[in-house]
């Protein structure tokens, strides 16, 4: 009879799901405007997803977008994943290692010689909930991934120059 009583007292105490409760991250963190033409933060968006070794997804220069997903899961410090309620008390959901990471990059040129571009994250986890199949849960970024993305994407800019100019300054220079 306790048995009885602890299997349906666990079923009530445990099973539940709380959604995330992190707001996404403010465009000031997730969006750069650098001093480079378009096509040039576009190589620089492209580099930095090379060197991040981001398998691509979408690569459309005509839109400005790409589109790449991190091979690999993510930790709870880049995104909220929500909690499940245990016995008594409520955890945090922990990513495990077939969780995704999407970055969807959006590069527009501002002027003749400025690009802006901003980066989503879009986190996806699977949900182990007691007493529940698993399904696939929604997290919702922090913002940390795509602010350590804007900052190499900013010096990344930096380093980024056509040839040709890069001639011609040599040219008068002598």
């Amino acid at each position: 009879m306790k048995i009885g009583l602890f299997i349906v007292a666990f079923a009530f105490t445990s099973g539940c799901f709380y959604p995330p409760q992190q707001k996404p991250p403010a465009p000031n963190r997730t969006a750069i405007t650098v001093n480079i033409p378009y096509d040039l933060a576009l190589d620089a968006v492209q580099t930095v997803v090379s060197e991040n070794t981001y398998r691509v997804v979408t690569n459309n220069p005509n839109d400005g977008m790409i589109e790449a997903q991190q091979i690999g899961g993510f930790t709870l410090a880049d995104a909220d994943c929500g909690m499940v309620r245990g016995i008594g008390a409520k955890i945090k959901t922990e990513p495990d290692p077939d969780a995704s990471a999407v970055y969807d990059f959006h590069i527009q040129p501002k002027s003749e010689r400025t690009s802006t571009i901003d980066v989503a994250a879009t986190f996806t986890a699977p949900l182990h909930v007691p007493l529940h199949p698993v399904s696939n849960v929604q997290c919702v970024s922090r913002g940390v991934q795509e602010a350590r993305l804007v900052d190499q994407i900013r010096r990344q800019a930096l380093l980024e120059h056509r040839a040709v100019e890069h001639a011609d300054l040599r040219k008068s220079a002598e």
